[in-house]
Parts: structure tokens; C-alpha cells; sequence
């Protein structure tokens, strides 16, 4: 039975402190550059950026989805073929780095699951509501559950409420926050932090209402999103200054994945100074709003985590599990004590009618009270498996269906 292969030090753990199923076991990360041609250089680079700071800090390829509309790397304006910086020393190739302590570790090199004519507003929200054919590949899905923490980048031109891909289609903030209700309906984030560099940035999340979302980005409504600075070799900008803010916060700030450093501290770094525009933040559709916001460390993000949870396939079959675990508890419990009365009568018999004239007598005595001290241990141990299923029972009813183990 399930319930006897759990340590009771688990059972007593989950009894004890049920408010440690709130916390996410897995972090996702949706990296999308939506423009194409080669004078927009820098959203790529953007995205790489990105792209390779989640990596550095723990989230495996296997929870990235990458989406980029051009081949910046291989376009023949590039005097460095098959390389892409985001910074005029050149010093990091972001597209195909070869050497540094990622490459050592395995993790040089990109892998793209969507690219050119792949990226398109559809092919978008199927991602985020998951709503593909039995035939798509896995690896091109966002696998996510309701113990998932996602970080949702997006990058390139748009306007008042609007996000343009690759110049021949939009998404509205009305889209986006649709999509977000379905993923909130089906379970598909625990929670999730949505940034956006793009010309009047900051329209793009007014529409948002599904819970647990804390959102920021680039500019305010009628405020353009700026680049950084130009490569005069590569003839183009290489990055947005928005963009190369948060990549120094990161890259400076967080040299570990230890490092308790809070999205409030990485919110106060838009400062108009740097940023040229005014950055915005939502923190209400988080439960416990801007303290709660501001709190969360940047890692529940950016970074991976590793932690278990208990599997179960579905609700109701797990329930009923459970129940048939603690029936069969209950008769061991009660065979228990009867034997345990039936011990207690013995010794209680001998004390009476016996004296023991030699040690051999009580040697035998003895051992009758040993043998009802064990049964009482035992009788006290299967109560308390018997009081900590149905404490499990309860806790999973109040919080739903769980998922498989999540390991990563």
C-alpha cells in the first residue's frame, strides 16, 4: 500500500507545514524576439541576452522556448558571420560563444524551437494555452503546471496596446491577456513575471486580470523604448537600453544562484537616467501586491529550482487510495489493541495468581511485560499514520489535484 511507503518524517513534514505545497518546483522561461531584417539587429540580440542569462543562472535548454524570426548571424550584411553581439568590445558572441565557463560546463551554443516563419502570433498563443495537435513535438511545448514559475520576455516594435511580429501581424494586449486566462483556467503557471521591451511598453499589460502575474516593462504610453549604442562595424545598434539595464542588474548582481537579491531591487535599477523612458510595474494580480512582489527573489525566475512533490494521476482515484490506506490502518489498529488487552490481562494474571520464587520465573515474567510495551508502541505508532493520512487526505482535497513528481 502507498501509505507504508511513505516516511512517516514526510507525513509528519506535510501535516505539520502544508503552506510548503505554495512554493514552485520548476522555472520556464518564453523568450520571444519578434521582428525580422537586418536594421533590427538589436531585438536579437535582446533575446539572446536573455536568453543566455537564464541559462548561466540554472534553467536547462529543455525549459526554454526560444523564438527567432531571423538569422541576424547568418545574414550576408554581417561582416562577423555566424556570430551576434550585444556589445561594440565584441568580447561575448552570444549566438555561438567558444569558450568561457557555459561552454566548459556544456551549455555553449543556442537551440531555436521556433524561427522564421515559425514565429507568428498563432504559433504564440498555442504555446501559452498549449492548444497543439497530439503531433507536435514535445520539445517544441511549454510543459508547464501549476507549480511552474514562467518568465515571459517579448521584445520588438509595437505601440499604444499593440506588438508587431516580423512586420505583417500584431498582437494585441487583449490577445495576451486572454491567453494568460486560459493558462490561469488550465493550471499552467504558478506564478509569472511578464517583461516587455518595445515602444510604449507599459500598455501591453493594462488588460491583464488572471492572478499571480507581476508584469514591467520598457515605456509608458506615447514614450519610445531606446537603444543602447551602435557597432560601427556591425553598422546597427546592438542592443535596447532597457534591455542592457536589466542584463547589468543581472550580470553584476547575481554572480550565484544563492544570492537573495529581490525584483525590487531589479525594478528601482529603470531609472529614468538610465533607461530614457519610464518604466512601468504591475504588481496587483499578485496575491499580496507590491510588498509581495517586490519581495520575490529574482532567482524564482530567472534562475532553476529543485524540489519534489508527492505524485498523484488524478484526484479522485488518489483519494480513494488514500481512503482504502487508512481502512486498512484502522483494522491493524484495532487487532493491535485487542492483542495488546489480551497482554495486559496476562500480566495482570501473573501479578495476581504467581509469585516468582526463582530468577528463572521472573526472567519469564518479564518478558510478558516487554511484549505489551511493544504492542503499545506499536498500537501508538499506527495511530499516528492513521492521524497523519487522513491529515494528507484533507490537505489534498483543499488543494486540488497535484502533478507528477517535478524534478529539476
Amino acid at each position: 500500500m502507498r501509505l507504508f511507503n511513505l516516511p512517516t518524517a514526510l507525513l509528519a513534514l506535510l501535516v505539520a507545514a502544508p503552506e510548503t505545497w505554495a512554493t514552485h518546483t520548476s522555472n520556464w522561461a518564453v523568450l520571444v524576439s519578434t521582428s525580422r531584417f537586418w536594421f533590427n539587429y538589436r531585438h536579437m540580440a535582446n533575446t539572446l541576452s536573455l536568453y543566455r542569462t537564464v541559462k548561466r543562472l540554472g534553467i536547462p535548454d529543455s525549459q526554454i522556448i526560444l523564438m527567432l524570426p531571423d538569422d541576424m548571424a547568418c545574414n550576408p550584411r554581417n561582416s562577423f558571420s555566424g556570430s551576434v553581439f550585444n556589445d561594440k568590445s565584441r568580447q561575448l558572441d552570444l549566438y555561438d560563444d567558444k569558450g568561457g565557463a557555459m561552454v566548459e560546463a556544456g551549455m555553449g551554443g543556442i537551440e531555436v524551437d521556433y524561427r522564421g516563419n515559425e514565429v507568428t502570433v498563432e504559433n504564440f498563443i498555442r504555446l501559452l494555452t498549449d492548444r497543439w495537435p497530439e503531433s507536435h513535438p514535445v520539445s517544441k511545448r511549454l510543459m508547464t503546471d501549476d507549480r511552474a514559475n514562467v518568465l515571459i520576455y517579448m521584445t520588438g516594435h509595437g505601440g499604444d496596446s499593440f506588438l508587431k511580429f516580423q512586420d505583417a501581424e500584431e498582437i494585441s494586449s487583449f490577445d495576451l491577456a486572454d491567453a494568460f486566462q486560459q493558462m490561469h483556467e488550465k493550471r499552467r503557471y504558478h506564478e509569472m513575471l511578464f517583461m516587455i521591451d518595445t515602444c510604449q511598453a507599459n500598455t501591453m499589460y493594462t488588460e491583464f486580470r488572471s492572478p499571480g502575474i507581476i508584469a514591467t516593462g520598457s515605456s509608458a504610453r506615447d514614450e519610445s523604448s531606446y537603444s543602447h549604442h551602435a557597432d560601427q562595424d556591425v553598422g546597427v545598434a546592438v542592443i535596447d537600453r532597457w534591455t542592457y539595464y536589466n542584463l547589468e542588474f543581472l550580470e553584476t548582481r547575481l554572480n550565484s544562484t544563492s544570492q537573495d537579491v529581490t525584483l525590487g531591487e531589479l525594478f528601482d535599477f529603470y531609472t529614468f537616467d538610465r533607461v530614457h523612458s519610464h518604466a512601468g510595474v504591475r504588481y496587483d494580480l499578485l496575491p499580496g501586491g507590491e510588498e509581495a512582489a517586490r519581495n520575490r527573489r529574482v532567482l524564482d525566475f530567472f534562475g532553476n529550482v529543485q524540489g519534489v512533490e508527492a505524485a498523484a494521476e488524478g484526484a479522485q482515484d488518489s483519494q480513494n487510495e488514500w481512503i482504502q490506506d487508512l481502512d486498512a490502518l484502522r483494522r491493524i489498529l484495532a487487532r493491535q489493541k485487542e492483542e495488546m488487552a489480551a497482554a495486559q490481562e496476562e500480566k495482570e494474571t501473573n501479578n495476581t495468581t504467581h509469585k516468582a520464587p526463582t530468577g528463572k520465573r521472573a526472567v519469564a515474567h518479564d518478558m510478558v511485560s516487554d511484549s505489551a510495551d511493544g504492542w503499545l508502541k506499536k498500537t501508538l505508532g499506527a495511530g499516528s499514520l492513521l492521524a497523519l493520512g487522513a491529515a494528507w487526505i484533507a490537505s489534498s482535497s483543499r488543494l486540488g489535484p497535484q502533478r507528477k513528481v517535478a524534478v529539476s
